[in-house]
């Protein structure tokens, strides 16, 4: 499997008490039992496998086990690596309905045609969705609703917003 024939569907914070598992936020509403049997994790010179022994949400966090992680030590050596599937088995959304890997990188622009910059990260906070846009050297924080995102450009990899007075501003982080 090559990098390219994967996504990152989540991050690993940490290691999750004595048995190896880990705290993972993911960038995908997962549920109960998730829908993914492998992961993948970047090594040195290949994509390592993991098979998924279980996935359940603790809060708005999830604790995943992976056989061959039985230890604290194999799961700090984890920490910090973004967790990757193949793209296959993702399953398909609702219209309008968007994965994180499939925002980042998008370009912002206004109706305008003024370009804001390019999204750096997609914070999933309680149904206030945000927006982590690049531009220059500073970040924008842009609520990702209707009302503000007007329209998601997959194909044109583009993202136009219509931003109220001042957001764009006023907004640094």
């Amino acid at each position: 499997m090559k990098k390219a024939d994967v996504i990152s569907i989540g991050k690993v914070l940490r290691s999750q008490g004595k048995r190896g598992e880990l705290r993972v936020r993911l960038f995908l509403s997962c549920p109960e039992k998730p829908f993914f049997s492998k992961v993948f994790f970047k090594g040195k010179n290949a994509l390592k496998e993991f098979m998924v022994e279980s996935c359940y949400s603790r809060g708005k966090y999830y604790i995943l086990k992976l056989k061959g992680v039985q230890t604290i030590a194999e799961a700090q050596d984890l920490v910090g690596q973004e967790i990757l599937i193949p793209e296959e088995e993702i399953q398909p959304l609702e219209k309008d309905e968007f994965y994180t890997y499939q925002i980042v990188g998008c370009s912002v622009v206004t109706e305008e045609g003024k370009k804001v910059g390019v999204v750096k990260d997609l914070w999933l906070i309680n149904n206030n969705d945000l927006l982590v846009v690049q531009k220059g050297n500073r970040e924008i924080l842009i609520p990702f609703h209707k009302e503000i995102c007007r329209k998601v450009n997959l194909e044109k990899r583009e993202i136009v917003i219509a931003p109220s007075k001042g957001l764009l501003e006023s907004n640094e982080i």
